[in-house]
């Protein structure tokens, strides 16, 4: 071990002994100061980890938030879209329910279903005008004459319409040649 001490060679045993104590003293000043830098910088790691993992337990906290927030956002545009799609099926006449069912078919991408309640719907619609249109339909007049040709006016018809009258109403042309 070579001893670091300045003008060792030329001094006395006595002086020899309390410059090695001195040295001594000051090297355990030293390890002390290492030792307590050493403890502060393990104390500051041990901090910085948990900081960050307070940063990190706060960034998925604010992870976990943002996507609750999202998804809340797609079902928000999710029901503005299909409202504004049964909005626009009951002003073309679907009935609530249908209008709901085919709005949602829609804003799903489910064409199959979207062309069938179209369907549907042109049946119902179709079936509701014939209806309408028997209820305007007069009712016949009493007699056994559907056509309400009489035996003059079938006397003044042209050789061509008096067959398409024979052709169409076969009872009533016998009807006229009987009497």
């Amino acid at each position: 071990m070579k001893i670091n001490i300045e003008n060792y060679d030329t001094m006395t045993p006595e002086e020899k002994i309390a410059a090695l104590e001195a040295s001594y003293a000051d090297g355990e000043k030293m390890k002390s100061a290492l030792d307590k830098a050493t403890s502060e910088a393990a104390a500051f790691k041990k901090q910085l980890r948990e900081r960050m993992s307070e940063d990190e337990a706060k960034a998925a906290k604010d992870a976990e938030e943002r996507a609750a927030i999202m998804a809340e956002l797609e079902v928000l545009r999710h029901e503005k879209l299909v409202g504004t799609y049964v909005t626009s099926y009951m002003a073309l006449g679907y009935d609530e329910k249908l209008a709901k069912a085919t709005a949602e078919a829609m804003a799903k991408g489910d064409m199959a279903t979207v062309f069938a309640n179209q369907k549907t719907h042109a049946d119902a619609r179709e079936k509701a005008l014939r209806a309408e249109l028997l209820k305007q339909t007069p009712p016949p007049p009493a007699g056994s004459n559907p056509s309400g040709m009489k035996k003059e006016d079938f006397a003044k018809l042209s050789l061509a319409e008096k067959q398409k009258f024979a052709t169409e109403n076969p009872e009533q042309y016998a009807a006229f040649y009987k009497n």
